[in-house]
């Protein structure tokens, strides 16, 4: 299976989306999930077909689909000139007609009575012309036996207009309804065309990182000067200048030069970082006062940003599990609505004998009733919320993880690399008294053994080896998940072990006591051994990170559990806990333990549980939560395994995330109750005539407008 971006034109409510999608999965093996807010179908196609054969089942359905090649070429689709031209003809053919309304008020009830042939002239080149769309969409929607607000709005104003023109060509004086007609349609397209803009705002997140890139970049040339050339003229392995204030155009590696350099943009980070020999850059950044030359390690589609701007479109156009209950209801309001305006020109027809009445009470009915407000209460809000995530360095990477992290009601924290800052440094080499090597050996022994581990641990016995030279070779290596690294140095068997694994071949009472005493000041411990006897022991510290007692803090204020889930040993996860203020600590847990452990917190957490680490070896663990959180670390940051991607290596991430996802459910909530409770009120009372057609019309509109606004009101949250 082949998955395929389409932009999908011509849709005007969530029905429509949902035509598009029926349409599609007639084809054989497709699958299809069609999002209204984005305007965007992704579409899983087998191999056996082409995306070709599904861009024409949506063009036979009655809409436009065109494929998206890659989402940093896609820039906010502008209004069709045709529909700028029908939305204008309807707007002046309405004002003559709206113009009338209010002077009736002002003159205390005596009409303007425009002539009935000026209003068939105003009326018809709107229904025949103007709400073309809207009749091909019902019919096409119909052949598919669905039903959309271009059902709804077709029968309701084309109802309107054929009752005019019967009354107008039998020559009785009865009332008209052509302004109806009229005024219906440039009111919805009124309304649509503010909804476009807002969701356009709403959008514009994933625009501001695509605008960050320059368009140009100083690339060195043959002679060793510099030349301004296009990105597109870019390729990995040149070599490019960036001057002082300047965005930096690609990711690179600095080769000369150092500056500081402004991520906030990628990250949410405002303090500007050092960058120096080696360092990365990323395009987008801000480069500060000084002077850099990179070489290029990514351009254009492959570069960091470019994978951020995808994952904020994927997201944004992701489905929340509330959604599905949209969805159902859906299914069945067009045609209640239907039914229900049936039932209103029936009952006030033959009932009460006011066809007249009847004929604008059904149609009331059919114009208020357009769910295009139940369609836009979701996707918008997730939208936004998603789209403010990014700005804040907050990467979400579908809308399920969004709500999700909104219940959750334990967050487990990784203890290294996540509470604390990862570093791990040796501070102490502790001999027995009978020992016949010194601290160096057991150091260029330990550095030789670990030369091939990318292991905290390992980093830490590298950078304090005293010469890295003299490292030989190493034979039989094996690295054992949440024991050690083992191995033999000229035919010498080696290892450096875990201090709670190395327990297990019973030491000597001299390493239990100096573990103990370590243990106090929260040292991280391993053992040194020599044909499986311990020959030395190493101590680690790592601190805190700043913000981590304040993060959890904040967390306790939500409400939310805290649980620290480590394989450090016992005592010195204790030491930090008890530093951070963590509630519950679960320590001593290898990493294949760590996702039984999640499970079990699951078991008894029915609101959900989130897990924070550091994205490679938590990554069970990630998988297994609720909701998986992974610390950044910059931009080498790992995506695969949790929903939740911190770009910056702040824990407060955690909280604001968590009050992200809060604050967009909730507008979620209020989206759906105002569209619920919209028509719950609206439809009874067009029924019973307290609401004519083009009042319904004006409300129907400002409906959609209120939904898009309230979810813009996110914006406002930090």
């Amino acid at each position: 299976m082949t998955e395929h971006v389409l932009k999908i034109t011509g849709l005007r409510c969530a029905n429509c989306a949902r035509t598009v999608q029926k349409a599609i999965e007639q084809l054989s093996e497709v699958q299809a999930e069609v999002n209204f807010a984005t305007e965007e179908a992704i579409v899983q196609v087998p191999s056996s077909l082409t995306i070709e054969a599904v861009i024409s089942v949506v063009e036979t359905a009655g809409y436009g689909a065109s494929e998206v090649r890659d989402v940093t070429e896609v820039s906010v689709v502008e209004t069709d000139r045709l529909q700028q031209l029908r939305f204008w003809t309807a707007i002046i053919c309405a004002m003559p007609l709206l113009l009338a309304m209010p002077w009736m008020w002002l003159s205390g009830g005596e009409p303007i009575h425009v002539p009935i042939t000026w209003q068939w002239l105003l009326a018809t080149p709107v229904q025949v012309w103007v709400a073309w769309p809207f009749y091909r969409g019902a019919w096409y929607a119909l052949k598919l036996r669905t039903s959309n607000m271009d059902v709804l709005v077709s029968l309701g104003t084309l109802s309107a207009y054929v009752y005019s023109v019967a009354v107008m060509l039998s020559g009785h004086h009865g009332d008209v309804y052509f302004e109806a007609s009229v005024v219906v349609i440039a009111l919805i397209m009124t309304g649509k065309q503010l909804e476009l803009r807002a969701r356009k705002s709403s959008a514009s997140a994933i625009e501001r990182l695509l605008h960050l890139t320059p368009k140009t970049a100083w690339r060195e040339t043959a002679t060793g000067t510099f030349e301004s050339v296009p990105l597109s003229e870019i390729h990995p392995g040149d070599r490019v200048r960036v001057l002082s204030g300047e965005a930096i155009p690609v990711d690179g590696l600095v080769i000369d030069g150092n500056s500081s350099v402004t991520e906030s943009m990628l990250t949410g980070e405002s303090v500007p970082i050092e960058n120096h020999l080696n360092d990365k850059v990323y395009a987008g950044t801000l480069n500060g006062d000084g002077l850099l030359v990179c070489s290029v390690i990514g351009v254009g589609r492959s570069t960091v940003l470019a994978g951020i701007a995808r994952l904020v479109a994927q997201a944004q156009g992701s489905r929340a599990p509330v959604q599905a209950l949209v969805d159902q209801v859906s299914a069945w309001f067009v045609p209640m609505v239907i039914f229900i305006a049936l039932m209103t020109l029936a009952i006030t027809g033959l009932w009460l004998g006011d066809w007249e009445a009847a004929v604008i009470r059904a149609v009331a009915v059919l114009v208020i009733s357009c769910p295009c407000a139940l369609g836009l209460a979701t996707p918008t809000a997730i939208m936004v919320g998603i789209g403010e995530g990014a700005r804040q360095g907050i990467l979400v990477r579908d809308a399920d993880a969004l709500q999700r992290a909104a219940t959750v009601g334990t967050v487990i924290f990784d203890k290294t690399g996540t509470l604390t800052e990862g570093k791990l440094q040796l501070v102490d080499v502790i001999l027995p008294p009978e020992s016949s090597i010194n601290r160096d050996d057991v150091l260029t022994i330990v550095a030789t053994l670990e030369q091939g581990s990318a292991h905290p641990v390992a980093h830490a016995i590298r950078a304090a080896a005293f010469d890295p030279r003299v490292l030989g070779a190493v034979t039989d290596f094996r690295n054992e998940s949440g024991k050690g690294v083992f191995g033999k140095i000229a035919g010498q068997a080696y290892g450096v072990v875990r201090w709670d694994a190395a327990q297990t071949k019973a030491p000597p009472d001299f390493w239990a006591q100096q573990a103990v005493r370590l243990a106090k000041d929260a040292k991280t411990l391993s053992v040194v051994t020599h044909q499986e006897e311990p020959i030395a022991m190493l101590a680690f510290s790592d601190t805190p990170r700043p913000d981590a007692a304040y993060a959890l803090n904040q967390l306790r204020a939500l409400g939310l559990n805290t649980v620290m889930l480590t394989g450090d040993q016992v005592e010195s996860a204790q030491v930090i806990g008890a530093l951070l203020g963590v509630d519950t600590i679960r320590a001593g847990v290898l990493p294949a333990g760590k996702a039984a452990e999640v499970k079990r917190l699951l078991d008894i957490n029915p609101g959900g549980v989130m897990m924070v680490g550091d994205g490679i070896n938590d990554a069970p663990a990630l998988a297994s939560a609720s909701v998986g959180v992974a610390m950044g670390g910059g931009m080498d940051i790992a995506m695969e395994s949790a929903g939740i991607v911190l770009m910056h290596n702040r824990l407060t991430g955690v909280v604001d995330a968590i009050r992200l996802s809060r604050s967009t459910l909730a507008k979620i909530r209020q989206n759906l109750f105002f569209a619920f409770i919209y028509n719950v009120l609206a439809i009874p009372l067009a029924a019973i005539g307290m609401l004519n057609p083009v009042v319904a019309g004006a409300a129907m509109a400002c409906s959609s407008i209120s939904v898009v606004g309230n979810s813009l009101l996110l914006r406002r949250k930090r």
